[in-house]
């Protein structure tokens, strides 16, 4: 081993200091902003300082171990690497300069002989190998990205369907994270909330959040699994700020409870993730009387949401607008609202086919909020999270989960989009889309499931008459 390479390189970007510091303290998401690195992991339990060790692994396959020798918020951090071909010493200084924040990147290699050798040769290859790393975290920490756009490519598949199913798939996934921009935003002044968040989408979208300081409450049916979840988050994650709301939102009463203890207590929702679902067979009713499926994904978070408008309000501003995000399904490409059955009453019950509709019924729903809350600084929008390996998945769709399961993403692939919509700067300056893995997809592609303007304004109609919040305010169809 010989001493052999000293890297030095400094930015400067117009980010206040503590978030800078928060961005590239989280070090395993190197990945975003190095493009030298595939992947970065947090070994370690609890939050980030001295002992935190991450792995590394770069696109060529080398992997690299880090550990944190030394923590000082929001002025240095200092580094030993390992690998098999070198060892390192990192430090990163953080200082303000001129009103911006300016970080130094000191880097000192020990590289082994070959190595070393071909090195001295090529004195310019580590060289710009730093400057591109720190190029890269320049512009993530500027984070001035542009509102993703669907590509020509995306409009076809999307058009002849078959084509576009393939996006669905874990494949669909890693084609487009080829394509995506860091995202630096800072969460710890953010609260969150998320229904079914105790597996699947739900768990896998508060892990990420957890992870990046936000403020969270997870709503739940199961009291216990859910005191489960947030003791498991906060030992992994370190973050104290995680609360559990107790709701069945297939029942109104429920809704109309939680609503009014979140309105009590008048913390302000930055974001609104309405995530929970099932897939329900046989036809139930709910113990109101109300078929559970049109309860649970259409009228549930319809009420809910409504009824948060006022929280959603007092954390929106013109720079920071409230978001709001509807977890639907690519099951609603293939059906058409019926505005006339909305409970499934009339004719063979399908599970499949009522889960479908209401997420049918949701996409209305979300480009009807985006259009009257446009000018209140409230964004909504809707994502599809691909064809995910998720407990809900693998119990309501055996056969499907069979077929697919190679094909399937993780749950942490599938609420990527949901992460994305709910912290990237450009994503609240879009308003009702349908998503998926970041950019946007049309929301028809029969002709034969486009609801009429009547169809539209009954639902919504139907809707806004059973939402005492949405019925106070005199909504309906206008």
């Amino acid at each position: 081993m010989n001493p052999l390479i000293t890297l030095d390189e400094t930015i400067e970007v117009d980010r206040p200091l503590h978030e800078v510091f928060a961005y590239i303290s989280d070090f395993p998401r190197i990945e975003e902003w190095d493009p030298g690195v595939a992947r970065g992991v947090h070994l370690t339990e609890g939050a980030l300082g001295v002992g935190s060790e991450f792995l590394i692994v770069m696109t060529s396959g080398l992997e690299l171990t880090y550990l944190v020798t030394e923590w000082e918020p929001d002025n240095r951090l200092l580094m030993t690497v390992s690998s098999k071909l070198f060892t390192a010493v990192e430090e990163i200084q953080f200082s303000v300069v001129r009103r911006h924040t300016r970080v130094r990147y000191i880097a000192n290699f020990t590289f082994r002989k070959p190595l070393a050798w071909a090195l001295k040769t090529f004195p310019g290859v580590m060289d710009r190998v730093g400057k591109s790393a720190m190029a890269g975290m320049k512009a993530a920490l500027e984070d001035n990205f542009p509102v993703p756009q669907a590509s020509k490519g995306s409009i076809l598949a999307d058009k002849w369907v078959v084509p576009g199913l393939y996006r669905f798939t874990r494949f669909g996934y890693r084609s487009s994270r080829k394509q995506w921009n860091p995202v630096s935003a800072y969460l710890r002044e953010r609260h969150i909330l998320i229904t079914g968040a105790t597996s699947g989408l739900g768990l896998a979208t508060a892990e990420v959040l957890a992870a990046r300081g936000a403020e969270l409450t997870l709503v739940a049916r199961d009291a216990r699994k859910a005191e489960g979840v947030v003791r498991d988050l906060k030992r992994r994650y370190g973050n104290a700020r995680l609360h559990v709301e107790i709701a069945d939102l297939s029942l109104m009463a429920d809704i109309e409870a939680l609503t009014a203890r979140l309105l009590r207590k008048g913390r302000p929702i930055d974001v609104l993730v309405n995530n929970a679902g099932a897939l329900i067979n046989p036809r139930e009713e709910t113990q109101e009387g109300i078929e559970k499926s049109f309860a649970l994904l259409l009228l549930g978070p319809y009420r809910l949401t409504e009824g948060l408008l006022p929280l959603l309000h007092k954390a929106a501003t013109p720079s920071s607008p409230a978001r709001v995000i509807n977890v639907l399904s690519g099951g609603m490409y293939f059906e058409k609202i019926a505005v006339d059955d909305l409970q499934s009453k009339e004719g063979k019950y399908s599970g499949s086919t009522a889960y479908a509709r209401a997420k049918r019924g949701l996409m209305i729903v979300t480009e009807t909020w985006a259009e009257r809350w446009a000018d209140q600084h409230i964004v909504v929008n809707a994502m599809h999270p691909g064809w995910a390996d998720t407990p809900g998945v693998a119990t309501a769709l055996p056969e499907f989960h069979f077929v697919t399961g190679k094909v399937l993403r993780t749950p942490e692939e599938g609420a990527d989009t949901i992460v994305w919509l709910a912290t990237a700067t450009e994503a609240g300056k879009t308003t009702g889309q349908f998503w998926l893995d970041r950019f946007p997809h049309a929301t028809h592609v029969l002709p034969d499931t486009r609801e009429t303007p009547a169809e539209r304004a009954s639902l919504l109609k139907q809707l806004a008459a059973e939402s005492p919040a949405a019925s106070e305010r005199g909504l309906s169809a206008g």
